[in-house]
């Protein structure tokens, strides 16, 4: 049986600041727990969903902030603490340790299509890899968070075209 684990980082950092401003504040890892498919529950959120990670989309929005890969994904217009923006796969080599906050930031933010308004206010929080899963899984959901940490009520990340 494989075991994969996660740990969430949080990186407090503004999207608009990233290129010069002060170095992120990172929260520090989660706990960490197993992917598995959430058995169908009934909601009081009319049109709430759990999902594992590898399911989302951008532009699905996410409450609570996950501690692992498994996540509840809820209509935008609810109050909602995060916002799903893209994927990132660490770069092969060892284990990043303390370099992890970095290659999250670094890989996470560009690729992230933040609304051009909301920049400023808006920070990253990743889900990555554990230790023990490394390098067998090394990819890094990335999320969109308010920087304030207060909930948001519409959508921030601009989602890729349809093709």
């Amino acid at each position: 049986m494989v075991r994969t684990s996660l740990v969430a980082f949080c990186l407090l950092i503004s999207l608009a600041g990233c290129a010069g401003g002060p170095a992120p504040t990172p929260a520090g890892p989660a706990p960490a727990a197993a992917p598995q498919t959430p058995p169908p529950r009934q909601s009081a959120i009319s049109g709430e969903q759990q999902f594992h990670a590898t399911e989302l989309r951008p532009g699905d929005c996410i409450e609570p902030l996950p501690q692992t890969f498994t996540v509840t994904v809820v209509p935008c217009h609810v109050p909602h603490s995060a916002e799903f923006a893209t994927t990132y796969v660490l770069p092969e080599g060892a284990w990043p340790g303390a370099d992890m906050t970095r290659l999250m930031e670094n890989g996470c933010l560009p690729r992230m299509r933040i609304e051009e308004s909301k920049r400023g206010v808006i920070g990253l929080w990743g889900l990555g890899p554990a230790p023990e899963d490394w390098p067998r899984y090394r990819t890094v959901y990335c999320l969109a968070v308010p920087l304030d940490g207060q909930k948001m009520t519409r959508r921030v990340v601009n989602r890729p075209p349809v093709s």
